[in-house]
């Protein structure tokens, strides 16, 4: 492959991967400034807000890692290490799926029938143990991103 292409595929493989990885550090700060400055309704409205243009944005920048890594990796220059990363990516992309389009959403309806119903102690709980799975998740999908961050600086030595 010309010297010119490869650049090309890599510098839009780096800007995608910095795209989602700047994505994710930004939702986490996000998420931790909101909690103490936002109230409850607000905090749920607005966090549905962004994750759904972060969806959108996310989805594209997944979409351009995978389709330059994997043209990347079938050139075989970069070889197994490579299809080791595509692997990791698909298991985040799985769990960032789970967690878009089911667990986040789901805990989202949670929160918001427990706005109109604060004393009640099962809900409450039920908050409580859906928030500790998505913590679960999130972390889940942190560790993958760094795995890949990480296969990917080793792809350079």
């Amino acid at each position: 492959m010309p010297l010119a292409v490869t650049t090309f595929e890599l510098s839009l493989h780096l800007i995608a991967a910095a795209v989602f990885v700047g994505g994710v550090v930004f939702l986490g700060i996000a998420a931790t400034a909101a909690r103490g400055t936002v109230s409850p309704r607000e905090r749920i409205a607005l966090f549905r807000a962004i994750g759904r243009r972060f969806l959108v944005l996310a989805g594209v920048a997944l979409a351009l890692l995978i389709a330059t890594g994997a043209d990347m990796a079938a050139d075989g220059a970069y070889g197994e290490r490579l299809r080791q990363k595509l692997g990791v990516v698909a298991i985040a992309v799985a769990l960032i799926a789970f967690h878009s389009f089911i667990q986040g959403p789901a805990l989202s309806r949670l929160r918001e029938r427990a706005l109109d119903r604060p004393d009640d102690a099962a809900l409450a709980g039920e908050i409580r143990r859906k928030s500790a799975q998505a913590g679960i998740v999130q972390l889940l999908i942190l560790i993958s991103t760094l795995a890949i961050l990480v296969m990917a600086a080793r792809l350079t030595t």
